[in-house]
Order: C-alpha cells, then sequence, then structure tokens
C-alpha cells in the first residue's frame, strides 16, 4: 500500500485533529457524509473561486476521512514537488493527452478496490460559464457515480450533497449540477459564472 497525507499511520490522525481544530476557530463546518455503500467515485466541487478552497478542502478531506487523488499536470512533477504531490495523491497528466486521459483513469477504477477522483469541474479560479466536462467522461466510461461537493461561504460550510448517476445526456446532467451550484457562495463570488 502506497502512504499519502491522507493515510499515513500517527501522522493523519494528527492531521484530522488539526483539520477540526483550525475550522473550528475559523467557524467553518463540514455537513453530510461520504456514501458508505460505494467505495469508487468522482468528486466534483464548487465553486470554486479561490486558492484558498484548497486548504478549505483539505481539512474537509482530513476531517471526512477520505482518501482522494487529484489530477495535476505532470510538467510540475520535479524533483523534491513532485514527490510531495505524489504524497498528496496527486496524479500526473499530460494536458494533451485528454482522450487517452480518461481511459486511462477509467483503468485505475478497474484495478483499485477504492478510488476517489475530486475534480473541480470549473477547471478555473475564475469566472467560467463552459465548465470541462472531463469529469462526467470519466465518471461514465469508469461506470461510477458523481459526488456532489459544495463550499458556500455564505453559511461557512463545505457540504456533501450526495451521488449522482451520470446519464447519456451530459447536456441535461451539466444543467442539474450547475443549477443546484447557482444556489451556493463561493470565498469570491464574482469569481463563479453559471
Amino acid at each position: 500500500m502506497r502512504y499519502t497525507l491522507f493515510s499515513t499511520p500517527i501522522l493523519t490522525p494528527i492531521l484530522r485533529v488539526l483539520s477540526k481544530l483550525i475550522l473550528k476557530i475559523i467557524r467553518w463546518r463540514v455537513i453530510g457524509a461520504l456514501p458508505q455503500e460505494h467505495k469508487k467515485y468522482v468528486l466534483i466541487v464548487a465553486p470554486h473561486t479561490s486558492n484558498w478552497d484548497f486548504i478549505l478542502f483539505v481539512l474537509a478531506v482530513s476531517v471526512l476521512r477520505l482518501k482522494p487523488s487529484v489530477l495535476i499536470k505532470s510538467t510540475l512533477f520535479v524533483g523534491p514537488l513532485g514527490w510531495f504531490l505524489r504524497y498528496c495523491g496527486a496524479i500526473p497528466v499530460n494536458r494533451k493527452q485528454a482522450s487517452s486521459l480518461v481511459n486511462y483513469i477509467a483503468d485505475i477504477y478497474a484495478e483499485r478496490e477504492e478510488f476517489v477522483l475530486i475534480i473541480t469541474p470549473e477547471g478555473t479560479r475564475s469566472a467560467n460559464p463552459n465548465w470541462k466536462l472531463g469529469f462526467h467522461h470519466v465518471a461514465t466510461t469508469a461506470e461510477v457515480p458523481i459526488l456532489i461537493v459544495y463550499v458556500d461561504s455564505a453559511i461557512r460550510t463545505i457540504g456533501i450533497e450526495g451521488l449522482m448517476e451520470p446519464t447519456n445526456d451530459v447536456d441535461a446532467d451539466l444543467v442539474k449540477i450547475k443549477t443546484f451550484f447557482d444556489g451556493k457562495s463561493g470565498l469570491r463570488p464574482s469569481n463563479y459564472a453559471s
């Protein structure tokens, strides 16, 4: 077993306690629960409007005892930074090979008993009404559900909305998902576009 920041004995429990404490101090809360019946899913989170979202999400992931992976461009995996990114659960990707990337990720889902991939469908921290559909393609190809998670600064909450089974109608699925997120307020609301 390869350890990550979220699965290392001794360190991970300490991180969990610190995460709970920090969330309490900054008056944020995590609501909802991870689906116990599913060990594989694509987790999407929005609105993604600030670099601080990452810090909040690390805290939430730790509190929830989640062991996620994220996709990060391969050019960042150099020297110690590459080791640290892998330790945090990052998977290096070449953005120029988008079509083969979906199959590559689907193969990881097939090989592992547990696998959660976190994707921010906006693809940027700036206002972007044209969400990237990679999360949907991965979920349908890997035949896994999508877990919807939100950030809402208006009520200082990171919440788990629940699972959604993707359909073959990508556009209809996207309308449902975006309609839900339109009611949430990111850390920088002006950086969100519905």
